[in-house]
């Protein structure tokens, strides 16, 4: 239940996080001159006139692929920019991308890894059903309650270990943080586009039919949380006004991506590039790559496809000369440069092309995906291609409408000009703030 309906704390409790003195400090950004990110630590804790409190956040993130990640990342680096202690729980993929950031991750034990226990489920309900959708999703909704139960144990005892002021998670951490019963205020980040009660369209058409149950119990489960955000934009998300009280936009926070080193041939003088890009968890969507890849052979661009952790190179079916496949590169480093994206309108990817103005071809693969690719088309910036008629022809055809459109290209361009004069992460820790 939301804090407020809880027994009464006092204000300490719900100020200052029981936890011995070396971990309770006070910082203060020093001035530009003496470089970017550095830190002044007073050795006077106590001093919260001069320093404001610092607040102890636990940020349950249990999936380290995927697009749950980064909203998380990136609030949480700017409450830490704002003095706060973050420290998060999470699977091994959590660990390796945040490591580098000097962010405290405890990993959960290796059999709670939400991608492979979620690739599991989905696999055992497709078998058990015969591979029919509708009726796999109701299985693949129980499998992850059963996870989510086993995931609050740990959870707990991290919980009564560090005795934080507040708890933040994801969409896929609401039931796991729910059964744990929390005795102090907690957020849920959503990083798709709203979901709670009387959404703008049916859930049945946002989302890929065995993803629906599961949305759907989520959706439920939002109502127990003290606030939720939302990592979309809302002109993006239809412009929806009906949000409940506790919910907020705090715009695509997404976009964040941990640090990698630009490759140098995006830089060389050639055609424009295209961006080519499915899911980073695996969802079976290797064939809009290859599709993709054909539809761009004889265009005058560079393609560059990243196909994430799960596949290699060599699961492509075509190499053309003017395409280069790498596993991972930065979207962003890409996009600012890029003339188009040819994805599966992942929410993050939609939203990074999105915020640096390049118009878009989506295959709309699964979970979410169906929801994203038509915000984008009705906001101008897309051409959508059915799952079912993701040819190489068709997408071929999409992408020479797109690159003749003059006015796919204004609206892209105003979509990030928009974008661009907003800080979501701010936004975020701003609102989550208010919880300590």
């Amino acid at each position: 239940m939301p804090a407020a309906e809880r027994a009464p704390r006092t204000t300490d409790a719900l100020r200052q996080p029981a936890c011995p003195p070396c971990h309770l400090y006070y910082e203060r950004r020093l001035p530009d001159v003496y470089g970017a990110g550095r830190r002044l630590v007073t050795s006077r804790p106590h001093d919260r006139a001069s320093f404001g409190i610092v607040a102890r956040i636990l940020v349950v993130a249990t999936a380290g692929a995927g697009g749950d990640l980064p909203p998380l990342a990136a609030a949480s680096l700017a409450l830490r920019d704002r003095g706060h202690d973050t420290i998060f729980i999470g699977d091994a993929g959590v660990q390796r991308i945040l490591s580098p950031l000097r962010i405290d991750v405890e990993v959960l034990p290796e059999t709670l890894d939400l991608g492979p226990r979620l690739v599991g489920v989905i696999q055992d309900a497709m078998r058990t059903t015969g591979g029919d959708f509708e009726r796999a999703g109701p299985l693949v909704q129980r499998g992850m309650t059963i996870w989510a139960h086993e995931a609050a144990e740990p959870i707990s005892r991290s919980i009564e270990r560090h005795r934080p002021a507040a708890i933040v998670t994801s969409l896929f951490g609401v039931e796991a943080v729910d059964a744990t019963c929390p005795s102090v205020p907690w957020a849920v980040i959503n990083s798709t586009f709203y979901i709670g009660p009387n959404p703008p369209r049916p859930v049945a058409e946002e989302f890929a039919p065995r993803a629906v149950p599961l949305i759907a119990r989520y959706a439920e489960l939002l109502e127990a949380p003290d606030l939720v955000l939302h990592a979309t934009d809302q002109v993006f998300d239809y412009s929806f006004a009906g949000l409940p009280s506790r919910h907020h936009y705090v715009g695509p926070l997404g976009i964040w991506e941990p640090a990698q080193q630009r490759p140098a041939y995006l830089d060389e003088p050639g055609d424009p590039w295209v961006l080519v890009s499915i899911s980073t968890q695996r969802q079976d969507d290797i064939g809009l790559a290859d599709a993709a890849i054909a539809a761009l052979a004889d265009q005058p661009v560079r393609t560059l496809v990243t196909l994430g952790a799960e596949h290699e190179p060599s699961d492509l079916a075509n190499h053309p000369q003017n395409a280069r496949v790498e596993k991972t590169v930065s979207h962003a480093a890409v996009l600012e440069r890029a003339a188009l994206l040819v994805g599966h309108a992942g929410h993050g990817t939609v939203m990074k092309a999105l915020w640096h103005g390049t118009p878009m071809v989506l295959i709309p693969w699964g979970r979410d995906q169906p929801g994203v690719a038509a915000r984008a088309q009705a906001l101008g910036v897309a051409a959508v291609v059915p799952r079912e008629a993701g040819t190489a022809d068709a997408i071929r055809a999409a992408i020479r409408r797109v690159r003749a459109s003059d006015e796919m290209r204004r609206a892209a361009a105003a979509q990030s000009s928009r974008l661009r004069a907003t800080d979501p992460p701010l936004a975020a820790a701003t609102r989550l703030e208010k919880l300590l």
